[in-house]
């Protein structure tokens, strides 16, 4: 209880610069990790070829589609609790993270079983062309098996964090990623599995990253215990969960929408083509986490102050989380143009797929700085209890605006349409995100008036 009461006094009282970065630090990096891994796959299968690389270039919109269920019931759960804890209702809290840890391994589960059974058409249909179909085939099946424990990662990881034990799920996710990179040219190299053994990698580490993440309630690592009461009733609260968790579904789930539709664009230019947009969009979300990170250390922060009341907390928090974040993106945007070739040849010396990767690379450093703003609002209207208003803007940027671009810009100008699909989608999200700001601004004044929409 001593623990609880210190929590809830930083969370309410603390300087919110200094306690924002405390979160935000280990999300960044955890955030980094997973991504790293990602891209440790893209740079150790590049020695197998261009074919390989557009392998896991297909397969990515997958990684996606299951981060987009981990997310979107880890984040949901998670914005409920931490306002339970701002009210300081512990046991609801826990509850909420049963109900998120449960629905985790269902949803993983029904993601592997029916990505087996249907696994030709389901390649089919993420772009895999002739020449790529064999590796992806190879590459997809160990990835679908990992499909509960990654599900379940993720889950726990942002429960975690949105209770205030940001360094233990920066822990969690680091093991995982980093037993991944270590076991990739093992099982690539080594022991000849080729494509396969990316693949089992991540399957094993994700398996030891939730193993590592679960044991933070039994060694007393977080401040709830959902497993002290496994009660199949906490069930019933999957509806909040999933509408507090939507614009998290909306952004994760057109991402990997989007991934796919990026690829299918991409392979009428060509294999080296489809491998350099998939590495684009890996880097991309490496770069991103910077920006993930700082709105996601507001966001417990911005949740607590909403149970509690104190709307001039969470006014200075969207506030420091906007104008930090977008600092950070602009800062990363001018390495990112000026040394785009050399940072793809870095993942594989194809003088194409670097042609193209660096246009579209240099074209997304450009609009950069958007995010930081569009993030924040996102994550803020999440955090306070407006998930419809969230979701319609964690929609805009590769569903709204990127849909049909991806089908309207590639017609008109082939290949350079297919670049500037995604920085021409995150310009206009800019512009559509101005409302919403001003929303957030005017209506958290109000904070302590507005109903709890749990």
């Amino acid at each position: 209880m001593e623990k609880t009461e210190k929590l809830h006094r930083a969370m309410t009282r603390g300087r919110i610069g200094p306690l924002i970065l405390k979160l935000a630090i280990p999300n960044t990096v955890g955030l980094l990790v997973i991504s790293a891994y990602s891209l440790a796959d893209s740079y150790f299968v590049s020695e197998l070829g261009t074919e390989a690389s557009a392998a896991v270039g297909v397969t990515f919109s997958l990684h996606v589609l299951i981060q987009a269920v981990g997310y979107t019931l880890g984040m949901g759960a998670g914005s409920l609790l931490s306002r339970s804890m701002g009210k300081q209702k512990i046991a609801e809290a826990s509850q909420y993270a049963l109900a998120a840890i449960l629905l985790s391994l269902l949803c993983g589960g029904a993601i592997s079983a029916s990505g087996l059974a249907f696994r030709d058409p389901l390649l089919r249909l993420l772009g895999a062309t002739e020449a790529v179909y064999p590796l992806a085939s190879a590459y997809i099946t160990p990835l679908l098996w990992s499909a509960p424990a990654m599900c379940a990662s993720f889950v726990f990881s942002q429960l975690l964090r949105a209770e205030g034990r940001a360094v233990y799920s920066m822990l969690g996710l680091a093991v995982g990623s980093g037993l991944n990179i270590a076991l990739d040219p093992l099982f690539i190299n080594v022991l000849d599995f080729g494509i396969a053994g990316a693949a089992i990698a991540t399957l094993i580490s994700q398996c030891v990253s939730a193993l590592f993440l679960v044991c933070a309630y039994p060694l007393h690592h977080s401040h709830l215990q959902p497993f002290e009461k496994i009660r199949l009733s906490a069930l019933l609260d999957t509806g909040k969960i999933l509408v507090a968790g939507l614009p998290s579904l909306f952004r994760q789930g057109f991402s990997g929408v989007a991934a796919i539709l990026l690829n299918r664009a991409a392979a009428s230019s060509g294999d080296a083509a489809v491998a350099a947009m998939s590495l684009v969009s890996r880097i991309f979300i490496l770069v991103f986490s910077l920006c993930l990170g700082i709105a996601q250390g507001m966001m417990p922060v911005a949740g607590y102050n909403h149970g509690a009341g104190n709307h001039e907390r969470i006014r200075r928090a969207y506030l420091f989380s906007m104008i930090a974040s977008t600092a950070v993106m602009l800062l990363i945007s001018i390495p990112l143009f000026l040394f785009s070739p050399q940072i793809l040849a870095w993942f594989r010396d194809d003088p194409k797929l670097i042609e193209i990767g660096a246009f579209a690379l240099r074209a997304q450093s450009v609009v950069l700085f958007t995010h930081g703003t569009v993030t924040s609002t996102i994550l803020l209207l999440q955090a306070i209890g407006h998930p419809y208003l969230g979701t319609l803007l964690a929609a805009a940027r590769q569903g709204i605006f990127f849909l049909p671009l991806i089908f309207l810009l590639p017609v008109q100008w082939e290949l350079t349409g297919v670049e500037l699909t995604q920085p021409t989608a995150d310009a206009l999200t800019l512009l559509f995100a101005i409302p919403f700001v001003l929303f957030s601004f005017f209506k958290i004044r109000d904070t302590q008036k507005l109903p709890d929409r749990n």
